[in-house]
C-alpha cells in the first residue's frame, strides 16, 4: 500500500533518521517542508519532494503552509518530528483543511506535562513512580543546603543534553544560574550511581503499540549528552514503568523516555520524557522496530501486532569512530559495520552526506581565513 507522508519541520536534525527509516519501506513517498533552502537531506534519493517557506515563526502562517502542500500533494499522514512542530501542530490542529491526515499526536495538555521535567516530576510524585530527588529554582535564588554533586538542566530542554550541567559545589551553581542562556527556570537533580538505559515508544490514547528498550555500552564525550552506544534488551521492569507513565499522560504519538539504573537502591528512575523522535531511531530500526513506518500505519488506522525486537548492539558514527581509535581492526569486520551501525544507510544515500562534508570543510576554511587576516591586521 502506498502511503505519502509530508515532514512539516524539515529543518529539524531528527529529519535524517526520521527519512532513513521511512526509506526501508519503499512504498512510502517522503514530502519535506522547511525553511532552510539548501539543506543537505534535500539532495537525498529517498525525497520525493522538497519544499521550501522562508523561515517565520511556528504559528498558523505555518499551518496555512502545510494546507498549501495538502492542496497540491496527495498526502496520507502530517508527521511533526520535533518539539516545537509538534507543539504548532497540537495547538492550531483544528486549523488544517483535512483533519484526517494529522498523525498521533497528545493533547496540549499532556505534551506540556511531558516536556516540562518540574511537571513531570509533580505527576511522577503524584502517581508514586520512582524519580531522583528533584528541586525546582525558578532563578529568583537557590537553596543554601544541597548534597554535592547535582545535576541541573532546564526545565524545557533544548535537545542533545544542552545546558544540562554536572555541579560540584555551591560557587559552581551560582555561577550556572547567573551565566545560563537557557532560561531562568531549572530543575536540580540528585546524582544517580548506575547507567543509562531508555524505552521508546509509540501510543496510541495511553496504551504502548510498539517499544525497544536501550542500555548504555557506550558513552559521549560529553557524559551527560546522549548515548553513542547501545543495546537492545528486554526488560520488563522498565517496561511496567514506562507503560504506567503513558497511561498517566494518556500519551499518543512518539516518546522517548530516559531512566537511570541505580545500582544503590536496585531500581530504575525516571529522568525524563523526550516527546518526539530521537537519534537512536536507526537503532531500533536494526533492531526491529522502525518507528516511523509503524507511526504513519497507526496514524492511518492501521492495526499491526506488537514488534519484536532484536537483542544487538548499535552504535551511532560517533560511537563506531570510537571504536576504531580504541582498536582500527574493527573496520575489518565489514557484517559488524554495516549492521550495527548507521553505516549501511550513509552508503546507501551517500549524497547528503558529502553536501554536509562540503559545506563544514567550507566553513572551517572561511573561519581559519578570518582569523589569519585579523591576526595580520592586529600585527
Amino acid at each position: 500500500m502506498k502511503i505519502s507522508v509530508l515532514i512539516p519541520d524539515g529543518e529539524s536534525h531528527m529529519l535524517i533518521y526520521v527519512v532513513n527509516c521511512l526509506a526501508q519501506h519503499n512504498e512510502v513517498k517522503i514530502h519535506i517542508m522547511s525553511d532552510r533552502k539548501w539543506l543537505p537531506m534535500r539532495f537525498s534519493n529517498y525525497i520525493y519532494h522538497y519544499s521550501f517557506y522562508p523561515k517565520l515563526e511556528y504559528g498558523e502562517e505555518w499551518i496555512n503552509n502545510i494546507n498549501r502542500e495538502l492542496q497540491e500533494h496527495n498526502i496520507d499522514v502530517v508527521m511533526p518530528i520535533f518539539e516545537h512542530g509538534i507543539r504548532t501542530m497540537i495547538t492550531y490542529r483544528d486549523r488544517l483543511i483535512d483533519a484526517k491526515v494529522l498523525g498521533l499526536l497528545p493533547k496540549l495538555r499532556d505534551f506540556n506535562t511531558a516536556i516540562n521535567k518540574n511537571l513531570l516530576s509533580k505527576l511522577l510524585t503524584i502517581h508514586n513512580m520512582p524519580l531522583p530527588k528533584s528541586l525546582y529554582v525558578n532563578g529568583k535564588g537557590y537553596p543554601k543546603e544541597l548534597k554535592y554533586p547535582v545535576i541541573i538542566k532546564p526545565v524545557e530542554g533544548f535537545g542533545g543534553g544542552q545546558g544540562v550541567n554536572l555541579l560540584v559545589n555551591e560557587t559552581e551553581l551560582k555561577l550556572y544560574l547567573e551565566k545560563s542562556l537557557f532560561g531562568k527556570e531549572f530543575l536540580i537533580q540528585e546524582v544517580v550511581q548506575g547507567y543509562d538505559i531508555g524505552c521508546s515508544v509509540l501510543c496510541k490514547e495511553g496504551k504502548i503499540l510498539s517499544y525497544t528498550i536501550q542500555k548504555e555500552i557506550q558513552k559521549a564525550v560529553n557524559v551527560l549528552g546522549p548515548l553513542t552506544g547501545m543495546e537492545f534488551i528486554k526488560e520488563e521492569k522498565v517496561l511496567k514503568i514506562v507503560e504506567l507513565l503513558m497511561e498517566k499522560l494518556n500519551w499518543s504519538g512518539v516518546g522517548h523516555v530516559d531512566l537511570r539504573y541505580d545500582k544503590v537502591k536496585g531500581d530504575y528512575k525516571i529522568i525524563e520524557v523526550n516527546t518526539r523522535f530521537w537519534s537512536s531511531l536507526e537503532g531500533s530500526e536494526i533492531a526491529g522496530v522502525n518507528f516511523p513506518y509503524l507511526y504513519c500505519l497507526a496514524s492511518m488506522g492501521m492495526n499491526f501486532d506488537m514488534p519484536n525486537y532484536s537483542s544487538v548492539s548499535f552504535y551511532n558514527l560517533k560511537g563506531l569512530l570510537k571504536l576504531i581509535k580504541d582498536d582500527i581492526k574493527v573496520l575489518i569486520n565489514t557484517s559488524f559495520v554495516l549492521n550495527n551501525t548507521p553505516l549501511k544507510y550513509a552508503l546507501g544515500d551517500p549524497i547528503p552526506m558529502g553536501v554536509k562534508f562540503i559545506a563544514r570543510t567550507k566553513n572551517i576554511f572561511v573561519n581559519k581565513l578570518k582569523e589569519v587576516t585579523h591576526n595580520l591586521k592586529s600585527y
